[in-house]
């Protein structure tokens, strides 16, 4: 039975990893593929299903693999994420007065964000250990994170798993997320318009760091009535200036 668990993808995805992690320099996947005795199909595949969770980091401008920051979380994520939640709850707490909004801030993990804070402008606190899952395609601060991966990589996430439709707004085809995220990109923050929960509506930016990777994002949650045409554009200055502060502070710890 142990050889049977061992067999195929987790160990070629554990040798790629162990090869990464050896290695004093970035590799090329054809390096990887070479290292492990692996066909350069089944290395590239394997490689792009550990970047999109975050083991492995493809850096897209000279197409080299380094280990992922998930790798140096393993075994102490909770850690990690109250450490995260720490340095992010002064910055979230002031958004949400400013903006009179409930203010989050999450994690990606594969095709989901997992909550790590809440903060609401009436004073009202989640409890430290907040960790609600929500589709990741469908709310502010997933597409905030979505939008730094490569179409590879989203292809990878989305590969087994459908973009549910929660809302008649709600993105359903991949082609349109492509699209959707291009935009958060270009713009520098995401929108959710209803589209996990009829009625609410978010405005979310990524939280980056040193690498230009998002790791997590901040997003402030209301009704049409309060983010909508008029207030998007001052709300959005607002929480990517935020989110830029947090990255900052991040990058230099």
């Amino acid at each position: 039975m142990v050889r049977n668990y061992l067999s195929g993808s987790i160990k070629k995805g554990l040798e790629i990893i162990e090869c990464i992690g050896k290695s004093p320099k970035p590799l090329k996947a054809s390096q990887v593929s070479s290292i492990t005795n692996l066909d350069r199909a089944t290395t590239f595949k394997i490689l792009t299903y550990l970047t999109s969770l975050g083991y492995i980091f493809k850096d897209t401008k000279n197409n080299l693999y380094s280990l992922g920051h998930k790798i140096f979380e393993f075994g102490d994520k909770s850690d990690f994420l109250q450490s995260l939640t720490k340095l992010c709850f002064g910055y979230i707490k002031n958004l949400s007065f400013e903006t009179g909004h409930i203010t989050y801030l999450a994690v990606l993990e594969g095709p989901h964000i997992v909550y790590c804070d809440k903060v609401d402008p009436t004073g009202e606190s989640a409890p430290r250990a907040f960790r609600m899952r929500l589709d990741a395609h469908s709310c502010a601060l997933g597409k905030a994170i979505l939008a730094y991966k490569t179409r590879d990589e989203l292809k990878e996430i989305y590969k087994s798993y459908s973009l549910h439709k929660h809302t008649s707004n709600t993105i359903t085809s991949l082609d349109k997320l492509f699209l959707n995220l291009d935009r958060v990109k270009k713009n520098g923050f995401s929108v959710n318009e209803a589209e996990t929960f009829n009625y609410v509506y978010g405005i979310g930016a990524p939280i980056m760091d040193s690498k230009n990777r998002a790791i997590a994002a901040i997003a402030i949650s209301g009704t049409k009535g309060s983010i909508n045409v008029k207030t998007t554009n001052n709300l959005a200055k607002k929480v990517t200036n935020t989110a830029t502060l947090i990255s900052l502070k991040l990058q230099s710890n």
